[in-house]
Parts: C-alpha cells; sequence; structure tokens
C-alpha cells in the first residue's frame, strides 16, 4: 500500500510539473495554453509540491496573484483531505 500511494504521488507530481512546465512553454511561443484550472486541480490531487517547485523552476504564474490565491486554497483543500483520511484510519 505505501509503496502503491508512492508511486501514485510521484505520478500526479511529475504530471503537475510537466503541466506547469508546458503552459511556460505554450506561453512563450504564443500557442494553446494549458487551463488554469488544469493546473489547480493537479495541485487538489496532491500534485502541489511539484507544481510549487515548477512553477519557481520555470517563473510561472508567480506574479499572477489571483491564480496564486487559488492555489494555496487548493493546497489546503488537498492536507485538509489528508488530515481528515489520518483521522478517520485512526478511528
Amino acid at each position: 500500500m505505501v509503496l502503491f500511494v508512492t508511486v501514485a504521488l510521484l505520478a500526479v507530481n511529475l504530471g503537475s510539473v510537466i503541466a506547469v512546465w508546458w503552459d511556460k512553454h505554450r506561453a512563450r511561443k504564443g500557442g494553446w495554453r494549458v487551463k488554469e484550472r488544469t493546473l489547480l486541480v493537479w495541485a487538489l490531487v496532491g500534485g502541489w509540491p511539484g507544481g510549487i517547485w515548477a512553477m519557481r523552476r520555470f517563473r510561472h504564474k508567480t506574479s499572477k496573484h489571483s491564480f496564486i490565491a487559488k492555489y494555496i486554497l487548493a493546497v489546503v483543500l488537498n492536507i485538509s483531505a489528508l488530515i481528515a483520511i489520518g483521522f478517520a484510519v485512526v478511528v
């Protein structure tokens, strides 16, 4: 079970990194962009560490305050869900 969760989190974080990189790449080229909603969903399902790393690494979306506020909310919701699941498992 631990191996499954570890692999799943690595995959989700890699997906988040790729999504941020792809959006930055397309922004530079003036092409089709990744929807903000997609980036937020990656964060919500656990890809936020990779997403934060990618945003800082590629200097992407770091000055868009409305997006950052939504991203922080997604992170808080993800962590809250993990805590709730942890309590449910213990009880």
